[in-house]
């Protein structure tokens, strides 16, 4: 055991010392800490899941934030490590954090910035596997339709394109006010979209997909523009957008399509249809992520003109057998 393992201990953080917590996350002072726990109030995310390494005198040197979501995952986020002991026992936290998430969530996941091996490092000390590297892009929406627009292709016969559900049901805050008629058809979907998947198909069966649903349409009062694609009435495709509360960002959090409506143009469709949609509600930016691994999908979001801002690899940790 190196001297820094020695030295340090786990420990959950107390309520009464939850800024000395985010200090020793941060590596900054009261001003950031408190600028942290401001936004994080304001986006509901509850800060009462802090692991911590604690030294001799009790003092927080490192620590863990576990922020649970409302699709049964848990995010973490650590301090950077500055050496490969400090990472070693910084997986101790990692683990402590994930596990003890463990009431309310199934998986336990981080993105990570493939520059930093010391914090992947320190992940993989935690018990969290390497599941994807994703890609991040973004297209900014114009305001008004251009010549320069991709033409949209004409959906094949016996397709049509629509909301999932009500648009007034799909803002508010409730996954379950879909109704359980709507939450099992997009279900279904899901479920179907995850056969032969090129989009981090490591993820596959570590949740219930009732609460992957749930984790998609997120949390608060906020636009989404959720569309189906039907064949003969059969839901086949979907494509789930989330907007920013005040609609000025959006983001496309799932489009997938079962194994018979692939290579038909439906997945180009309903892109098409929500960037509409988008363009139409003034949304100023759509975003993404997606596998790097998954051509078919990083070339269909290109051709629409997505660009490349950022990646991130995805580590993730199953809670439950």
């Amino acid at each position: 055991m190196s001297a820094v393992e020695r030295a340090l201990h786990v420990v959950r953080a107390s309520p009464d010392r939850a800024e000395e917590a985010l200090s020793a996350l941060l590596a900054a002072g009261p001003a950031a800490s408190a600028r942290f726990a401001r936004q994080a109030e304001s986006a509901k995310i509850a800060l009462d899941r802090i692991w911590c390494l604690a030294d001799d005198l009790g003092r927080y040197r490192m620590a863990v934030l576990a922020v649970p979501s409302l699709g049964r995952t848990a995010m973490l986020l650590a301090s950077h490590p500055r050496s490969l002991d400090e990472a070693q026992v910084l997986g101790r936290a990692i683990a402590a954090a994930a596990e003890g998430c463990a009431d309310v969530s199934d998986i336990a996941q981080a993105l990570l910035e493939p520059a930093r091996p010391l914090d992947i490092a320190a992940f993989e000390a935690g018990g969290l596997k390497r599941l994807a590297t994703l890609d991040y892009l973004e297209k900014e929406i114009p305001r008004s339709r251009t010549a320069s627009a991709a033409p949209r292709a004409p959906l094949p016969p016996g397709w049509t394109l629509g909301p999932v559900a009500d648009p007034r049901v799909l803002a508010g805050a409730d996954p379950h006010a879909l109704g359980d008629a709507c939450r099992a058809e997009i279900a279904g979907v899901l479920d179907e979209s995850y056969r032969e998947t090129r989009d981090c198909p490591g993820l596959a069966g570590m949740r219930r997909t009732l609460d992957v649903l749930d984790g998609h349409f997120g949390l608060g009062v906020r636009p989404r523009f959720w569309l189906v694609a039907r064949r003969d009435g059969r839901a086949l495709g979907v494509c789930l957008v989330n907007g920013t509360p005040d609609a000025a960002n959006a983001e496309l959090v799932y489009l997938g399509l079962a194994r018979e409506a692939r290579g038909q143009g439906i997945a180009r469709a309903l892109l098409d249809e929500s960037l509409e949609i988008c363009r139409v509600a003034r949304v100023g930016i759509l975003s993404l992520a997606v596998d790097e691994l998954n051509e078919p999908a990083r070339q269909l979001y290109l051709s629409r003109g997505f660009r490349r801002t950022s990646s991130r690899i995805a580590f993730v940790r199953a809670l439950r057998a």
